[in-house]
Parts: C-alpha cells; sequence; structure tokens
C-alpha cells in the first residue's frame, strides 16, 4: 500500500450498513488469492462470493476460508483442518511462511491498547483478527486464520497509529489454529 492508498482503509472503516456475513474487502482479496493460486474452482468462488456478501445470519460472521471449507467439508468437526490447510496455502501465495500458533487462546486480551484505539478495535472486530499482545504502540502482534485479514489489519493498525501519534509499529502476523482463533474473537470481542 502507498502513502496515499487508502481505499482499503476507508472500506473496512466506513461500513456501517447492515453487515454481510464476512468483511466485504478481505473477501474480495481473499477471492482474488485463490484464484490467481489455482486454490478454489470458479464455482467455489461464485458460491463464496454470494455466502460472504449475503446478510449475516446466525451469532457471528465468518471468515472467507470458513465458508470455503464449509463448502468443501460437511462435517463441521472436521473443517477446522481444511480451515488451517487453505490458511498455510495463501500464506504461501502471498510469499509468507507463517507459522500456525497453538497457544493464541490463552493470551490475556491487551485491554489497554483496545482502550487507548477504539477505532482499531472496531475494525480488527470487524476483520476477526484480534491483538495478541501490544508493547505500547511500537511492537504490537495479531492473529487470524487468514493471511489477507492479517494483511488488511496491519496496513491498519500502521495507517491509524502513524496519522495519530507518529509511530510506526513492528507488526507481527501469526496464523491461529481455527478453535483458537473462535475462542480467542469469542473472548475479545464477543462473537
Amino acid at each position: 500500500m502507498n502513502g496515499n492508498d487508502t481505499s482499503v482503509l476507508d472500506g473496512v472503516a466506513n461500513q456501517r450498513s447492515a453487515p454481510p456475513a464476512t468483511d466485504p474487502i478481505c473477501l474480495d482479496q481473499t477471492s482474488k488469492l485463490l484464484q490467481d493460486h489455482g486454490l478454489a474452482t470458479p464455482d467455489e468462488l461464485r458460491q463464496l462470493k454470494d455466502h460472504g456478501l449475503a446478510p449475516l445470519r446466525g451469532p457471528r460472521p465468518w471468515d472467507p476460508l470458513e465458508f470455503l471449507a464449509a463448502m468443501r467439508v460437511r462435517d463441521p468437526d472436521a473443517r477446522s483442518v481444511e480451515v488451517e490447510r487453505l490458511g498455510r496455502a495463501l500464506s504461501q501465495a502471498m510469499g509468507q511462511q507463517l507459522t500456525l500458533i497453538p497457544f493464541a487462546s490463552r493470551m490475556p486480551t491487551p485491554a489497554a491498547f483496545y482502550e487507548v484505539n477504539n477505532e482499531l478495535s472496531t475494525a480488527c472486530e470487524r476483520l476477526m483478527t484480534p491483538v495478541l499482545y501490544a508493547e505500547e504502540s511500537e511492537v504490537i502482534g495479531i492473529g487470524s486464520i487468514n493471511p489477507v485479514s492479517l494483511r488488511i489489519a496491519s496496513q491498519l493498525i500502521i495507517h491509524s497509529l502513524s496519522e495519530r501519534i507518529g509511530t510506526n509499529p513492528v507488526i507481527s502476523r501469526m496464523l491461529l489454529h481455527h478453535h483458537g482463533w473462535i475462542s480467542l474473537c469469542h473472548k475479545q470481542f464477543g462473537i
């Protein structure tokens, strides 16, 4: 993202109407990567967009990788393996070697960071990308099942903190195991 390109930031931050089942920008970028790297069929991508842009039904939003895994794996208890496989595949397609972190759900909520950065709390909730740790505003760790969500959230955090306090933080991005991610989203965001 160049210094003047805030389209990703504006799109995520300004969505106030009836929420779709998943973040549209994350859905669009995830779908493009899946298509570009042959990780989903055209029919899967069409269904993914249809489901993701539909109004939210149920207790929480879904990540695009969860939708794709649900289309591929009928048994809900077996979907986590597919979600994690897709996360690793996208990570490699993006040129990142992100490691799955098994212990993230036991990490404390960085309440002080969220209190000082309320707009980032809202954006992280929308992207379902919890902050794992925050050392002041200098070193921040975030986690998700989707490396695209991690990229978008890190761009939002860097942009927000550099604009507001002049800090360009170091952001660590970590893939989370599906169950740990769900637990962490529930603990931090109530979803």
